[in-house]
């Protein structure tokens, strides 16, 4: 008797199902590692902005930017802070407005562009022309990238038109950084929105 070569259809729809569950597999480990990515970054983006704040501090007794003036200058600090920390009020504490948080930052990067103070390492900032708004779809890139332009990007962009921020882990999309001031303790912490 002579037997056919070949497979059943039971063998081929195994081989099938197999193959997609390891593709299940594999797609999922994939996802979640470039999430895990994202939110390292983010955290390294966020540390960065944090010792570049503490370090200009440091150099000149003052927060960076507008911000500093004003909590030199401004009595009604606790009072004009409505949002307060995760949405409760805290008067010891200050949350910047995103207009005081990128003049802050833009600070450091002009220092370390104009007089070649390096307070932290601009080269690891996360830019975007986006605003970084919850909603908003906007991607950023790495800020050498975003100064000397890429293939996908060539258009250059000059640090006033730049946003500062990390990429958010679940789409990557472009978020700006939250920056809290504490009052009685004088210092800044950088946060993720």
């Amino acid at each position: 008797m002579k037997m056919k070569k070949g497979f059943t259809l039971v063998e081929l729809m195994a081989v099938i199902a197999i193959i997609g569950i390891l593709l299940g597999i594999v797609t999922t480990a994939a996802a979640n590692s470039i999430k895990m990515s994202r939110d390292q970054r983010a955290n390294a983006v966020c540390a960065c902005v944090q010792q570049g704040l503490e370090t200009y501090h440091a150099q000149k007794d003052r927060w960076p930017g507008s911000i500093g003036d004003r909590i030199e200058n401004d009595a009604t600090l606790r009072q004009s802070n409505n949002e307060g920390v995760d949405n409760q009020t805290d008067y010891d504490k200050y949350v910047l407005e995103p207009s005081e948080v990128r003049d802050a930052v833009k600070t450091i990067v002009m220092e370390a562009v104009n007089n070649g103070n390096a307070m932290m390492d601009i080269a690891a900032l996360f830019v975007s022309r986006d605003p970084g708004e919850k909603n908003g779809h906007g991607y950023g890139m790495n800020f050498r990238d975003a100064v000397h332009g890429t293939k996908e990007s060539p258009k250059k962009m000059s640090v006033g038109e730049m946003y500062f921020g990390y990429p958010e882990s679940a789409h990557g999309y472009f978020r700006r950084f939250k920056i809290v001031y504490s009052i009685p303790g004088n210092s800044m912490e950088v946060m993720k929105q």
